[in-house]
């Protein structure tokens, strides 16, 4: 009788801590969220939000774009997820990736997300400039709740490891609830 006990007490502690992890996490990312419902977008500024979908077509269209400079474009919103579209011209092997930031705190927007699931490795050169793509979901706000970031394109180079910023273009943003 006494086992029996202390296995129904342990069953029920076990059961009070998965409750209490499942709202806490609720609550913690809910107040994360939070911080950025509210962002003011800075006077002055004209912030456009990404196009929300492309068709095949206009896909096709932007792989073939004759471009000479470093760029980027972001297509999609917080619901589905962004993707990138990065031109470089790859003169050097390595990697080129993008780094995000809200724009008001400087904050760096899903750090490990957003650099590896952009992360493309170069190891053919050329004298043109080629497209690269990438797809992810920014963690922080919420569906609706537009916010600045700016996004930077980055090259590391396989030679020495140094990084460089080759370019960058500012968006108005959503979030993903999780």
């Amino acid at each position: 009788m006494k086992t029996l006990k202390i296995i129904l007490i342990s069953v029920g502690l076990l059961v009070l801590l998965a409750i209490g992890l499942f709202f806490g996490s609720i609550w913690y990312y809910s107040w994360q969220d939070s911080k950025f419902y509210n962002v003011e977008v800075p006077e002055g500024e004209n912030y456009h939000k990404p196009i929300e979908y492309l068709s095949n077509q206009q896909i096709d269209s932007l792989k073939s774009l004759k471009i000479d400079s470093e760029k980027i474009e972001i297509i999609g919103t917080g619901y589905g997820g962004y993707n990138f579209y990065m031109w470089h011209k790859p003169t050097e092997k390595g990697e080129i990736y993008i780094k995000g930031f809200e724009i008001t705190r400087n904050q760096r927007l899903s750090e490990w997300k957003l650099t590896n699931r952009t992360k493309n490795t170069i190891t053919e050169l050329s004298d043109d400039f080629k497209v690269f793509t990438g797809r992810t979901v920014i963690d922080e706000g919420t569906f609706e709740k537009f916010y600045p970031a700016r996004f930077e394109l980055w090259f590391k180079s396989a030679m020495d490891g140094t990084e460089r910023k080759l370019t960058e273009k500012s968006y108005l943003i959503d979030g993903w609830d999780r």
